[in-house]
């Protein structure tokens, strides 16, 4: 089954994922987590209907109670669950993708990931199909989230002057309740793409993309905003453009959010950073003396070191932002008042926060398909055997003045590159070398 992915379920609906599989990992799901309380949320995909009505329907063949917190994001929902204590929970989304998938994310009690290995247990149970109905079938109720969760957003939004934000929702779930999310806050919301549509007739869902953000960019710029914010599918994942018009790397948000946190009076704290962040991040808190942990990419081990060093926050470079106030877990709206709070304390723009904070400069990440990973990464372990090496993700060389990382992806046999130097200059002759070892040409 390729629909159970790294981190999730995801596929092509009803192709890959339909109504009878969905009824199936519902019971997988009861019968793994062994909860009595599950709550399910959802983004606003054609196919939420079908896939709500067979997931549920399983979980409650297997005396399931299921709390419906109806369409929301998911860190809403990661809060809900936590602060009610439910035993388990899942959001019916696909994320980025296109509007064709679909899919589930499912977490544990306390917000808490759910890991590879875990995934495989359940699509085990769900390839078996050996499930025993419960004596007494579970019911289903529904719930609002958005009273509590409005009250959580109280504790940081207050700010002393107004701010014009351009925010693009992409045609997603946020689209349907962020104006009156932040309605008694001090921001002037410009609202891009909020009308829900599946199709997503603008951009995809994905504004770790550029193409992707490119009308907001504009946007920004034409409204003499202070700034603005793209989401992706499922907010889960939030970029910023500053009023100039450039996006900010999710390294350097990162950064900024810590920064933040710091001059809010958090005091000094551990940040969890995935291990493609520029060497800037890792140099600037300790300067500010916060301490680092890198990790490698992906929620479930950044959630797991942020729980294990009780850090205060961490971040991806895909625009991913975790907070310790939201059970470890992801959090748009508590990194957008992050920057807003600094932007109040100092009386200054967006660029003129970032602007410090660059000093090196990034390839970004270049994708190349390779014959064999495993040969692909010893090569690039024996041609830069006198750089300082870590297997944290992939491989990471380190120099005095670059370094790089290459790591493998998850489902195709494609190497991902990111690559830092001091010079533009260094940079670009750097990542040409480290290309042509990669392509062996």
């Amino acid at each position: 089954m390729s629909i159970f992915k790294a981190y999730d379920i995801r596929g092509l609906v009803p192709q890959e994922l339909d109504e009878d599989l969905a009824w199936r990992i519902g019971r997988a799901a009861a019968d793994f987590f062994g909860a009595r309380r599950f709550m399910v949320g959802s983004d606003d995909r054609t196919s939420r209907d079908m896939l709500f009505q067979a997931l549920t329907r399983g979980l409650r063949d297997q005396g399931v109670e299921v709390v419906d917190i109806g369409k929301v994001s998911t860190p809403i929902l990661y809060y809900t669950l936590a602060e009610q204590g439910f035993d388990a929970g899942v959001m019916i989304t696909a994320s980025h993708n296109p509007g064709r998938y679909n899919g589930f994310k499912f977490c544990r009690k306390g917000a808490q990931p759910v890991p590879q290995e875990m995934l495989q247990e359940i699509r085990a149970l769900v390839e078996r199909n050996e499930f025993k109905p419960a004596p007494v079938r579970g019911g289903i109720s529904s719930m609002d989230p958005f009273p509590a969760y409005r009250r959580f957003l109280e504790k940081t939004s207050t700010l002393d002057r107004s701010y014009k934000v351009v925010v693009d929702a992409g045609n997603a779930v946020c689209g349907l309740f962020l104006l009156d999310l932040y309605r008694d806050t001090r921001l002037d919301i410009v609202p891009m793409y909020f009308e829900s549509d599946p199709t997503f007739p603008n951009h995809e869902p994905n504004p770790l993309e550029e193409e992707n953000t490119a009308d907001l960019r504009r946007r920004v710029v034409a409204e003499g905003a202070d700034l603005g914010v793209a989401l992706d599918g499922d907010g889960d994942r939030i970029m910023f453009i500053d009023e100039t018009g450039r996006q900010l790397a999710g390294d350097i948000t990162t950064l900024l959010i810590a920064l933040g946190l710091q001059e809010a009076g958090a005091g000094n704290f551990d940040v969890v950073v995935d291990c493609r962040s520029s060497r800037a991040v890792e140099e600037i808190l300790k300067e500010h003396g916060l301490s680092c942990t890198k990790s490698r990419v992906g929620h479930t081990f950044i959630k797991g070191l942020m729980r294990a060093n009780d850090s205060l926050c961490g971040g991806e470079l895909s625009g991913h932002y975790y907070f310790k106030a939201n059970s470890f877990t992801e959090n748009t709206d508590l990194a957008l008042f992050t920057l807003l709070r600094m932007l109040d304390k100092r009386r200054c723009k967006l660029s003129e926060l970032v602007s410090p904070l660059l000093r090196y400069v990034q390839s970004g990440e270049i994708n190349s398909r390779v014959e064999s990973v495993e040969d692909t990464l010893q090569r690039l372990r024996t041609s830069f055997g006198d750089g300082r090496q870590s297997t944290i993700d992939g491989l990471t060389v380190e120099y005095d003045t670059w370094w790089f990382n290459v790591r493998p992806s998850n489902t195709e046999p494609l190497l991902r590159l990111n690559l830092e130097a001091s010079t533009r200059a260094e940079m670009e002759t750097r990542r040409d070398h480290v290309l042509s070892v990669i392509r062996n040409s």
